[in-house]
């Protein structure tokens, strides 16, 4: 269920801000990675979209398929669906774009 709350701008998450590196041996362990998903689908049911987009973008630099498909509809349309600018660089967005394929 999507919160009916204000676009919140988190201090430690704002659009715009570059991706911190991936964490490589994230992409070894199977089961960090589905917590951590699920821990981002979370804060996009709590309208929490600043955090869910960067952990999301975070496990989709390691090549996580479903959060690659979802980081790119933050960063193509974040402004319409949820009120907000969300950035990647050209090389995030192109390997987004293969590991969600």
């Amino acid at each position: 269920m999507m919160s009916n709350k204000p676009f919140p701008f988190d201090t430690d998450a704002m659009p715009g801000m570059r991706i911190a590196s991936p964490d490589a041996s994230l992409a070894t362990r199977p089961n960090e990675r589905a917590r951590r998903f699920d821990a981002a689908m979370r804060l996009m049911e709590d309208g929490r979209w600043c955090q869910a987009f960067t952990r999301l973008a975070a496990l989709a630099d390691t090549g996580h398929p479903l959060a690659a498909r979802i980081a790119l509809l933050f960063v193509r349309r974040g402004a319409l669906l949820f009120g907000g600018n969300f950035s990647a660089s050209a090389q995030q967005r192109a390997c987004w774009q293969r590991a969600s394929e």
